[in-house]
């Protein structure tokens, strides 16, 4: 038969099948007009009645065998049986409850595990970015490894430099975080946001549902004061509103136009945003000699035809340039190179291979779960033996068991998938829930490649954990088995006849597998328990935290800004109960700003650098007294430090000498450290 005609014989074959209950009918009154015409016949002849009728069904054959063998050829054998042996199945397992139960909460776990991490890995790593050509959208890096740093900021005349000089990228755009205030009717909220430059969009290739993009013209000292917002932000706040563009909304005490609304789930550069705006009303406000600080993350396009690695050639050639144009400041960090990535493995480097690592427990864990099932069902088997010899006594084939017995582990594994599935549901709502700065968290959601994954895990399961108990089952030893009832069964017979082994076996891989997990777990246990006890240096019991974000337009000087800071902290400190307070610029081990410094004098090479980098914090009296933070030598800093006029002091810390620190204060206390063009006077801890 050729494979064109194939296609139309199965469609008839179907169809066939579909109206089996007519055609079974059909065939009935055709095989009786047939006996009754052969009857008729015989009488006709001078036979009675009763021989008559007799000998016809002698010429004819059994009528049930022949509409058996009627059925087989108009109909698809296959799927018959495949529905007889789901339909037995399911009356089997309802007959178990106890052995169904347990056998389904097993295969739940390890397919819903395996369901919900492949989602995650789906949604985060291998699901593409939402923009146009994500493939060719590169992330540029600033990297220090004498100090151990990746992914640093630039700062603005360093992207500008770049974006002039660049020819393998697009015009490249920036973005930095920035938490702002929404005043409605009355009403404050305090967001997420991004400043970005105009073209951000134009990079991503992205396109807002409402309104419009940034222009460059507000991309200027001077320009307009306007912003977009998030799908989320416009359906909570504004009510959806059709009308939005064009709509005035105040942030931060500032009243900003807002130009456009951006697609459901976009979040970038950073997760959890809420509002884009530019960059004047803030770098406005800010000193020039502030503008070279590391504060933006730049990304841009490659252009047709540019590899990363001759992208990453020409940054090599731009770095150099940038370090003769400014040799103050790059000399100062010796070794700091520009690294480009692509922007998708940037956003998901961080969790790689935490996803991979624990897809690959996951796959143990249903491995395990599936030589739990099989050792169930071997046991199970054992009581069945009886049941299958007489199968076997009556006609049926061996193939024909098997597929009886897989019948049954498929159905268990498809309902297993189905329960796996819900629970992964489940999972993966508590996972985005609990971790809303989780990047690419609107991408991890159940779509059809995630249930199409669920199903042929199930598929696969339902093979791997019943085919060995099958091919057991179905060699039973017919002649004991039939010596006795099925009352009276020997059980020791039909333990020998499912083979020992093959339990033993299963338990043996159970083991194996169990132990490989429980080493794994111990070493992430021990891990944990390694990171917890790390002295972060501070006392965190007993200690609250709040962040606040002064409109600039309102606080527009440091005399507003500090009588309203003292205000707060007068009262705050007369609250009962409340022990210490203080106020510095983000919360310990999360300092975001980096500076260079340069010591006055020479200090000994092996304790401090004489120009490197550092974290910057600033805080105000009461700080370390708050935090706990005991002082090794020297004094806090007094009232007198935090008034206008007063010399700048700092209180220095060094990680490379902390085992040396009496020789370190010996070696800084006193010094002159010039930061930034700032001069300062330093009093070791």
């Amino acid at each position: 038969m050729s494979c064109g005609r194939l296609p139309g014989k199965v469609m008839r074959g179907l169809l066939r099948f579909f109206r089996r209950a007519r055609r079974d009918a059909e065939s009935a009154r055709d095989i009786e007009f047939y006996i009754a015409t052969e009857t008729e016949d015989n009488i006709a002849r001078g036979m009675p009645p009763d021989a008559a009728r007799t000998a016809a069904l002698r010429k004819f054959g059994n009528p049930t065998l022949v509409r058996e063998d009627i059925r087989r050829l108009n109909g698809i054998a296959f799927l018959e049986t495949t529905g007889q042996d789901l339909r037995y199945s399911l009356r089997a397992l309802c007959k178990t409850p106890v052995f169904t139960v347990t056998a389904l909460l097993t295969l739940a776990l390890g397919i819903g595990g395996n369901t919900a991490v492949f989602t995650l890995i789906r949604g985060v790593l291998l699901k593409p970015l939402e923009y146009r050509d994500p493939d060719r959208l590169v992330y540029f890096s600033v990297d220090n490894p004498r100090h151990n740093q990746r992914d640093l900021s630039f700062s603005l005349p360093q992207f500008d430099q770049l974006r002039a000089a660049a020819k393998s990228f697009t015009p490249g755009a920036y973005g930095r975080p920035e938490n702002v205030m929404l005043s409605k009717d009355g009403d404050p909220e305090a967001l997420k946001g991004a400043r970005v430059s105009a073209n951000f969009l134009d990079v991503l290739g992205l396109h807002p549902i409402l309104g419009r993009s940034f222009r460059r013209e507000e991309d200027r000292h001077g320009g307009r004061a306007v912003a977009m917002i998030s799908a989320g932000l416009w359906k909570r706040r504004f009510g959806g509103d059709p009308l939005i563009a064009g709509q005035t909304a105040t942030l931060d005490a500032t009243p900003y136009t807002i130009i456009g609304v951006l697609p459901e789930g976009f979040a970038f550069p950073f997760p959890q945003e809420d509002v884009w705006l530019t960059r004047p009303s803030e770098w406005s406000l800010l000193p020039s000699r502030y503008w070279d600080l590391p504060l933006l993350n730049g990304f841009a396009r490659l252009n047709p035809g540019v590899t990363l690695a001759q992208a990453q050639a020409e940054m090599n050639v731009l770095e150099r340039q940038y370090v003769a144009a400014h040799p103050d400041l790059m000399n100062s960090n010796p070794g700091i190179t520009m690294r480009v990535v692509q922007l998708k493995n940037h956003l998901v480097s961080g969790a790689s291979l935490m996803l991979w690592t624990l897809f690959g427990a996951v796959g143990f864990v249903l491995c395990i779960a599936c030589a739990n099932v099989a050792s169930l069902l071997l046991a199970r088997a054992a009581s069945r033996t009886h049941e299958l010899a007489v199968r076997a006594a009556l006609g049926a084939g061996r193939m024909r068991l098997v597929r009886q017995l897989l019948a049954e582990s498929l159905l268990l594994s498809i309902a297993g998938g189905c329960l796996g599935v819900l629970l992964a549901n489940w999972t993966l709502h508590v996972i985005t829930h609990g971790a809303p700065n989780l990047q690419r968290g609107a991408e991890i959601r159940l779509d059809s490649s995630v249930l199409a994954f669920s199903v042929t895990v199930s598929i696969v399961t339902g093979v791997l954990f019943g085919l060995l108990p099958s091919l057991r089952a179905s060699r039973p030893a017919l002649i004991d088995e039939l010596r006795v009832s099925g009352a009276a069964i020997n059980r020791e017979t039909a333990r020998k006849s499912l083979g020992l082994h093959s339990r033993d076996l299963l338990v043996t891989a159970q083991i194996a597998l169990s132990i490989v997990l429980l080493i794994g777990a111990a070493l992430l246990l021990r891990s944990f328990v390694r990171l917890h006890s790390v002295d972060p240096g501070f006392q965190p019991a007993n200690l609250l935290t709040a962040k606040i974000a002064l409109p600039p337009a309102r606080y527009d000087t440091n005399e507003k800004r500090l009588a309203f800071f003292g205000e707060l902290l007068a009262r705050a400190r007369d609250i009962p109960g409340v022990r210490a307070a203080t106020i510095a610029m983000s919360l310990p081990t999360t300092t975001w700003i980096h500076t260079n410094y340069w010591v006055e004098g020479k200090l000994s090479p092996d304790i401090l650098e004489p120009s490197a980098n550092a974290v910057v914090e600033s805080v105000i009296p009461g700080y370390f007294e708050t935090l706990r933070v005991p002082l090794k030598r020297g004094h806090e800093f007094t009232a007198h430090d935090n008034t206008p006029g007063a010399p700048p002091v700092m209180m220095f810390y060094s990680q490379k000498a902390s085992d040396r620190l009496p020789s370190t204060i010996t070696g800084i206390e006193g010094k002159r450290i010039q930061c930034h063009q700032l001069t300062t006077r330093s009093n070791s801890r």
